[in-house]
């Protein structure tokens, strides 16, 4: 791999959940193993990150410039237009870790699970599923139609993991923030990122706050 280190890929479509991808790529950030992370934005993810984050943000630079990383930490992300498909990560050569895209709209899962490769972001997605590396799809579409359905089939039949970012409602002190942080901290995972910081993994055997030591909870019959 060139230099040391982990590189992953994450891809942002334009699907709801702007946040979420600026979350991400914050802690992806402070995992140790990674020396480079290589981000893709679709025509619509700023647009939604207009509405979602600042409606200031103009370009790509003005998203990572709002990362809340020290600089140095943030000089680890290396910016590629979406429509640049000849770049180093559409090829399989590249040794890249896997790849993430957060959010994953309805029809950037369409194109990946269909090989469509019109993008970076499909073209990148592809070599991830050809080159056997881990391909994780945050999808962000509620209710889902039959076209998700069979798209997902598709896409995981080939490889691709899909990971819709559904709260983890057992974390302790549930917040918006906590459960973002709960779902990335997940998918870090997926691309062997190891975040530094609170672990909301489930470690079971715990007792409800509301039942008594050696009292068993009733159940209606």
């Amino acid at each position: 791999m060139p230099g040391s280190g982990v590189e992953v890929v994450v891809g942002v479509s334009g699907a709801s959940g702007g946040r979420l991808a600026h979350r991400f790529v914050e802690l992806a950030l402070t995992a140790r193993e990674l020396s480079r992370l290589h981000l893709v934005f679709s025509a619509a993810a700023l647009d939604v990150a207009r509405e979602e984050i600042d409606r200031d943000l103009v370009t790509p630079e003005d998203w990572i410039a709002r990362l809340a990383v020290p600089r140095r930490i943030a000089g680890k992300v290396t910016l590629h237009a979406n429509a640049r498909v000849g770049a180093s990560i559409a090829s399989g050569s590249y040794p890249t870790a896997g790849m993430i895209v957060v959010p994953c709209s309805g029809g950037t899962l369409g194109a990946i699970a269909n090989g469509i490769s019109r993008d970076l972001i499909g073209r990148a997605a592809d070599v991830m599923l050809k080159e056997r590396r881990p391909l994780v799809l945050a999808l962000r579409e509620s209710p889902y139609s039959l076209v998700h359905i069979e798209n997902m089939r598709r896409a995981t039949r080939a490889g691709a993991v899909i990971m819709p970012p559904t709260p983890a409602f057992y974390v302790a002190d549930p917040s918006p923030d906590r459960f973002l942080d709960a779902f990335c901290m997940r998918a870090a995972r997926w691309l062997g990122l190891t975040v530094p910081g609170e672990d909301f993994r489930w470690t079971g055997g715990r007792k409800s706050a509301r039942q008594r030591p050696g009292k068993s909870r009733r159940t209606a019959g």
